[in-house]
């Protein structure tokens, strides 16, 4: 299996499946996964949602509430963008699997290894990061039981710390939780994993379809750069068509680079319109997160909590802007690639596509949200002091 598309996608596949998304997956089992990524995420929306609306007039409650609930929004946002456009999710899967038995170059075949290498790292990372950035906010619920476990003679421990019933979001204006606390606590453990879940496995994949992307555009700057044969001194400027040995490479690049442009585009338009909700919802939430855990200086596990939570919610901006930076760069690099290239040694017809291929390169292939805000990391970096700036006038109305 090493070496194949398989291999590079097989993590990408089983967070998929865990939810029912995965498109190559036996039916029964993707129903089954699906129903139950269905049934936890609208009975944690439920239970979020109603403890925000019944907290109403409690201020701090209901802005404690509050990022909690846009968080679960924004990752509903994503899992219904993916079923949606689940028809241009499993054709750009489809594609990155068929580059595999169309290359024919071991230079080039190498060169989408690497890439896919990379981007099986990355995934890796991501999910790491994710889900131990949740570790804290998951935790709160288990520290009473194991404070319990503490014997009394090797340290005094707060009777009320001990007796607390926390749970990871409030609801206890909604439901009575001391009559069901503990199905309350482990509903919210596998709704909370299942949120989680759609998040690494839907920005992991959307992170593999631009490493692709930009794998094709580095073999295309491949194929431009051995267009002509240095060595071959004997350059014949206008040989026959079917002679023309630099017109069919300079051809096949065109195409190639085509081919690679129409894919951004379809990953642009299957995740555009959620790219757009989620960078909204993105802003309010670190505001808030932020400022949660600046008014909760005085009780450290709940600031950690939310700071934790805060520095996850920037990460999650940060990696849906770093691989379109890089797609970007990609893109753009094409010139150098032609640069480099003996272009002088091949024939008339060559060197105007060589003038069309430049010209196309010059533009630099972007994704959006909405088409009105370009995904790199100068935009990221405005979007972040924008959110601090909310975050400043949240703390000065305390």
């Amino acid at each position: 299996m090493a070496g194949t598309p398989d291999c590079y996608v097989k993590l990408n596949g089983i967070l998929l499946s865990s939810i029912g998304l995965w498109p190559y997956q036996r039916k029964f089992q993707q129903s089954l996964f699906f129903i139950l990524a269905i049934f936890f995420l609208v009975t944690q929306g439920f239970l979020q949602t109603g403890g925000l609306v019944a907290a109403w007039c409690d201020t701090p409650i209901f802005l404690e509430s509050l990022a909690p609930v846009l968080i679960s929004i924004m990752c509903v946002i994503k899992f219904i963008n993916f079923i949606y456009n689940g028809h241009k999710m499993k054709e750009l899967i489809d594609v990155l699997r068929r580059d595999w038995l169309e290359l024919k170059d071991e230079f080039e075949i190498a060169l989408l290894r690497k890439w896919s290498e990379d981007s099986r790292k990355n995934v890796l990372m991501y999910a790491g990061a994710v889900y131990g950035s949740m570790a804290p906010f998951m935790l709160g619920p288990l520290v009473p039981p194991l404070l319990r476990l503490i014997p009394k003679s090797l340290i005094e421990i707060n009777p009320n710390l001990t007796m607390a019933k926390p749970l990871m979001f409030h609801v206890e204006y909604f439901i009575d939780i001391n009559k069901y606390y503990y199905p309350l606590v482990i509903h919210s453990y596998f709704g909370t994993m299942t949120y989680i879940t759609v998040v690494v496995a839907i920005d992991t994949m959307f992170m593999t379809y631009v490493q692709r992307a930009c794998a094709i555009f580095n073999i295309v700057g491949y194929r431009l750069e051995k267009l002509v044969d240095d060595h071959d001194l004997d350059a014949n400027l206008n040989p026959t068509l079917r002679d023309d040995a630099s017109y069919k490479r300079m051809t096949e690049c065109i195409i190639r680079h085509s081919k690679a442009i129409q894919y951004a585009q379809l990953i642009e338009s299957a995740n555009s319109t959620s790219f757009l909700l989620q960078l909204g919802l993105n802003m309010i939430t670190i505001s808030f997160t932020g400022f949660q855990a600046a008014t909760k200086l005085n009780r450290p596990d709940e600031a950690f909590r939310y700071a934790s939570f805060t520095c996850a919610q920037t990460f999650h901006l940060f990696f849906e802007s770093w691989p379109a930076q890089r797609l970007v760069d990609e893109s753009t690099r094409l010139t150098e690639y032609t640069i480099k290239t003996s272009w002088y040694k091949t024939s008339f017809r060559s060197r105007k596509l060589f003038q069309l291929l430049i010209m196309k390169s010059m533009e630099p292939c972007q994704l959006t949200a909405g088409g009105v805000y370009i995904l790199n990391l100068e935009n990221f970096s405005a979007v972040v002091k924008t959110s601090m700036s909310y975050f400043t006038v949240l703390c000065s109305t305390t």
